[in-house]
C-alpha cells in the first residue's frame, strides 16, 4: 500500500506541473473570465437609460413615474404628436400609445426610432401600465396581480419540479457535459502514457522488479485521478464565481437554487466512468508499441464516451427518446447522456439503476481485461500484442 501512494504522489506531482496541463487547467476560468467581461460590457454599452413616454388616449393612467436605480423614467405626454416630437429629439427611446378602445381591445402601439426598447423596458412599463390598472383594487389583491403568476412544471414520473429558480439545471448540466467533454479528452492522453511511456523507454522492467503491476497502475491511475479532480475542482470554482457575477446582472441566475440531486447523480457516475476510462487507456497502451499508435486508436475510443454529443439534437428535442435511453444504459455514454437528460426533464429511476450496474460491470471487466493485456505487453517491446493473442490471453490460454 505505501508504494502505490508513493506512485500516485509521483505521478500526480508528475501531471500538474506540465505545459500542456496547466494550460488546459487556466484556459477554462480564463476563457469563462473572459466571456463574463464581454457580456458585461455589452450590457453596460448596449443600456440606454433614456425615459419611455406614453400617450393615454383610453383615460386610464394618471401620472408619470421617475427614474430609480433600477427603473427608467415614464413620461406622461397630453398627445401623440407631443410624444413623437421628443422621441424624434431622441429624448426618448420610445412611445407607448393606449388608444381609445384599449378597455375594449388591450391594444398598445409602441414606436421607436432605430432598436425596439429591451425586455426590461418593456417590462417596466407593463409594471407601471398595471400597477394604475388595479389601483382600485383591495391591497392583497393589487400585490398578487402586481408579483404575476408563479409557474411551476412537475414531472409526474420523478416528482422534479421545474421553475424560474431552477434555470440552474438547465445551465449546470450543459455546462458539465462540455467540461467532460474537455477533461475526457485531456485525460485520455495522460492516462495513455500510464503504461506507454515506460513501456517505449524500456523502464517497465525496472520499475516492475520493485513494484507490484497493482501497485504501478493503481498509484498512476490515482495521481491522475487527482490530477483531473483537481483540473475539475478549478472549473467548478471558476463557474461558480462566473454565475455569481452574472447574477448581478441576471435576475434569475441571482435566484438559482443548487441542484443537489444532479451533483449526488453526476457524482455517483464520474468514478466509475473514469475507471472505464482508466481501464481502456491501460489496455491500450499495454497492447501498442508506442504512444503515438496508441493516440490513434485513443481517438475511436473517446467518440464511444462522446457520443452523446453526436445525438445532441434528438436528444434535446426528445429526452425520451429511444436513442436518448440506449445512450443512458450504454456504459461509455452514460454520464454525458444521462447529464443533458437531467435538465431537460426526468430520466426514470429504472434506467438510472440498470445504467449505474452496466457502468460499474463494465469498469470491472474492462480493468479485469486490462490487467491481462498489461501482463502480456510486458512481454512484447517494440511490437503490437495481436488481436488473437489479446483473445487467447483473455481466454486464460
Amino acid at each position: 500500500m505505501p508504494d502505490l501512494w508513493r506512485v500516485a504522489a509521483h505521478e500526480y506531482r508528475r501531471t500538474v506541473v506540465r505545459r500542456g496541463f496547466l494550460n488546459g487547467t487556466l484556459a477554462v476560468p480564463v476563457g469563462l473570465a473572459v466571456l463574463v467581461v464581454i457580456a458585461i460590457l455589452g450590457e453596460i454599452a448596449g443600456e440606454d437609460r433614456r425615459p419611455v413616454g406614453y400617450v393615454d388616449e383610453a383615460g386610464r393612467l394618471t401620472a408619470s413615474q421617475p427614474a430609480g436605480p433600477d427603473q427608467i423614467e415614464v413620461r406622461a405626454y397630453a398627445d401623440q404628436a407631443a410624444a413623437l416630437d421628443a422621441l424624434r429629439r431622441e429624448e426618448l427611446q420610445a412611445v407607448f400609445i393606449l388608444p381609445a378602445d384599449y378597455r375594449q381591445t388591450r391594444r398598445t402601439d409602441l414606436y421607436y426610432l432605430s432598436a425596439p426598447p429591451a425586455n426590461d423596458v418593456w417590462g417596466q412599463f407593463d409594471d407601471f401600465l398595471r400597477a394604475h390598472l388595479v389601483a382600485g383594487l383591495p391591497a392583497e389583491a393589487q400585490t398578487r396581480v402586481l408579483a404575476g403568476p408563479q409557474v411551476t412544471m412537475v414531472d409526474p414520473v420523478s416528482g422534479r419540479s421545474f421553475s424560474e429558480s431552477g434555470i440552474i439545471n438547465i445551465i449546470l448540466p450543459v455546462a458539465a457535459s462540455f467540461l467532460f467533454f474537455i477533461t475526457t479528452l485531456s485525460a485520455s492522453g495522460y492516462l495513455l502514457r500510464v503504461v506507454a511511456d515506460e513501456k517505449e523507454n524500456r523502464t517497465m522492467e525496472v520499475m516492475l522488479t520493485s513494484l507490484s503491476p497493482a501497485a504501478l497502475i493503481g498509484g498512476k491511475t490515482l495521481g491522475l485521478l487527482g490530477a483531473v479532480l483537481t483540473q475539475l475542482a478549478s472549473y467548478f470554482l471558476a463557474s461558480l464565481v462566473g454565475l455569481w457575477i452574472a447574477g448581478q446582472y441576471v435576475p434569475e441566475l441571482a435566484r438559482a437554487v443548487v441542484p443537489w440531486d444532479y451533483l449526488g447523480v453526476m457524482a455517483l457516475y464520474f468514478l466509475p466512468t473514469f475507471g472505464l476510462l482508466t481501464a481502456v487507456m491501460v489496455a491500450v497502451g499495454a497492447a501498442l508499441p508506442d504512444v503515438q499508435q496508441g493516440q490513434q486508436i485513443v481517438g475511436l475510443f473517446n467518440l464511444a464516451f462522446l457520443a452523446p454529443i453526436f445525438a445532441l439534437t434528438v436528444i434535446l428535442e426528445n429526452p425520451s427518446h429511444p436513442l436518448a435511453v440506449f445512450l443512458t444504459l450504454f456504459p461509455t455514454s452514460a454520464f454525458m447522456t444521462i447529464s443533458l437528460r437531467w435538465g431537460l426533464g426526468a430520466v426514470p429511476f429504472w434506467q438510472l439503476a440498470v445504467s449505474w450496474l452496466l457502468l460499474i460491470g463494465s469498469a470491472l471487466a474492462v480493468a479485469w481485461a486490462a490487467a491481462r493485456i498489461f501482463r502480456l505487453g510486458m512481454l512484447s517491446y517494440g511490437q503490437a500484442v495481436r488481436p488473437r493473442t489479446i483473445w487467447a490471453a483473455l481466454r486464460g490460454e
